[in-house]
């Protein structure tokens, strides 16, 4: 089984405008409703590959009923360590304004309420109920106000103590933290990248280079997300630049989490790590061509696999 971890669970709006002015009213604008959060969207994607996934994590006890539903539609497997209150809101606002410039995209991300030392306790115990080997786990997303920064770290821990595959996607503090955890692999995007090292990184050797040195850390894949570009993935001696084919962009929420699945997806397989390059590069680029964090085809996945170019750098 492949699991995801959602901390951060959230309702994401979008709403697709002609223009969007700062300071205007803009009436009858077309919306979406999804439920979100990191987790979900790279579980939506496993599932959509065919893989059994299950969404672990904490969920206010206020809306899980609908996530639940949500879930159980999509064929998604769930264990909830409920919280009071209620999930945060996200809003994104896609401006489809033609012209040179093309149209912008902005969020509007809320935060989380506050949670307890004791619910931060229980809910590791929660998860230690569910820890079997052989099994692979993803950490992704933000750790919730409240829980410790290295909260994944810890989590890496116990789920490498009981044979399990640990992969890591985040941020900030909880990035270095569980880096020191040595995760099977870690996933961090150019920014995530740049604040994890406190400097500008400028091209593709030089990403490499830090990548090399995660390596070195003793986290055995890295992959680096490059977003349109694709990504540099890193083991052992190889260093690899996976570039997909060119597409029609939509929609470029959620590709990195649709590229996260794909890794997931190639590793629960065993996939050579150019295979596993392969794949996930094309389910960002899927992403890419649909509207939805979490929406590829699988039947496209397979298709646009045959064009990644993947060079040694």
């Amino acid at each position: 089984m492949i699991y995801c971890t959602l901390l951060n669970p959230a309702f994401d709006f979008i709403y697709s405008v002609e223009s969007f002015v700062s300071g205007n009213t803009l009436r009858d604008v077309s919306c979406h409703r999804f439920c979100a959060g990191k987790g979900i969207n790279v579980a939506k994607v496993v599932r959509t590959l065919g893989e059994e996934v299950s969404v672990i994590g904490v969920m206010p006890e206020e809306d899980e009923k609908r996530f639940v539903s949500y879930l159980e539609s999509e064929e998604i497997y769930y264990r909830f360590f409920s919280v009071p209150g209620d999930v945060r809101l996200n809003v994104t606002i896609i401006e489809r304004q033609e012209g040179s410039h093309g149209g912008s995209v902005s969020h509007l991300n809320s935060a989380s309420p506050k949670l307890s030392q004791q619910a931060q306790n229980e809910f590791m115990r929660f998860v230690g109920k569910h820890l079997t080997a052989g099994d692979v786990w993803c950490f992704s997303g933000s750790i919730p106000p409240g829980f410790d920064d290295d909260l994944y770290a810890k989590m890496i821990k116990s789920c490498k103590e009981a044979g399990i595959d640990t992969f890591l996607d985040t941020r900030g503090k909880a990035l270095r933290l569980g880096l020191r955890a040595k995760p099977m692999a870690l996933k961090p995007n150019i920014t995530e990248l740049e604040d994890l090292y406190d400097e500008q990184i400028k091209g593709v050797h030089h990403m490499a280079l830090k990548g090399k040195k995660l390596l070195d850390r003793g986290v055995p894949y890295v992959f680096i997300s490059l977003g349109s570009d694709g990504m540099i993935a890193l083991h052992d001696n190889d260093c690899l630049l996976c570039v997909p084919p060119q597409v029609k962009t939509v929609d470029t929420v959620g590709c990195g989490d649709a590229l996260m699945a794909g890794i997931l997806v190639a590793w629960k397989q065993q996939f050579s790590f150019p295979e596993v390059c392969r794949l996930a590069t094309a389910c960002g680029a899927s992403k890419a061509m649909h509207e939805g964090p979490h929406t590829v085809v699988r039947d496209e996945v397979w298709q646009l696999m045959e064009d990644v170019k993947i060079t040694a750098v």
